[in-house]
């Protein structure tokens, strides 16, 4: 059985302890994994930064969240634009798992970069609106260096979400049980 991308870069973000906090939404129906990241800059206590939604942050600190989507454009239709990146693929398929281990890298990166750019932005009075940068070419370069390294694993993760089962699974689900349903 192969691993699924969800509990992968789960077990992983567990193991690397990853400079920003994190939690995993899957959509089984869509086929997508939205990855909401957020980072946290402490801050003076009179210092303001509003939200998007009007909402000030607490004396203190100020957390950011941003999302990471994968997603199957055969059943979803995401806007990219909405997302820090969004990463299309094809669910029946997979993605490789050194595929996985270069994004996981480049988003511990990014939110390094983005929690000084956030310090930054919070010491500078005339400074509109923030945003994490994500950058693709960063990304490209990582998945080069790890197969010119020979770390890059071919291995494909499958989109795997827990309430779903396929009519042959049923079916030898049911063969297991003499044909007979379970109650």
């Amino acid at each position: 059985m192969t691993e699924s991308i969800s509990n992968y870069i789960d077990s992983e973000l567990k193991t690397v302890l990853p400079n920003f906090k994190w939690r995993m939404i899957k959509n089984s129906k869509k086929k997508l994994i939205e990855l909401y990241i957020s980072i946290y800059v402490e801050t003076n206590e009179d210092i303001q930064v509003q939200d998007t939604l009007g909402q000030n942050n607490e004396p203190g600190s100020v957390q950011f969240e941003d999302v990471i989507c994968l997603y199957d454009p055969a059943y979803s239709h995401v806007k990219p634009q909405n997302y820090l990146a969004a990463i299309p693929f094809d669910s029946h398929v997979g993605l490789e798992k050194g595929y996985v281990d270069a994004l996981l890298r480049q988003i511990n990166l990014t939110t390094k970069q983005g929690m000084v750019d956030l310090k930054e932005f919070l010491e500078d009075d005339f400074a509109g609106q923030f945003k994490l940068n994500w950058n693709e070419n960063n990304l490209n370069s990582l998945i080069k260096t790890l197969k010119d390294t020979n770390r890059y694993e071919n291995e494909k993760l499958k989109m795997v979400l827990e309430d779903e089962h396929s009519f042959f699974e049923k079916l030898k689900e049911d063969d297991s049980h003499d044909g007979v349903e379970r109650v």
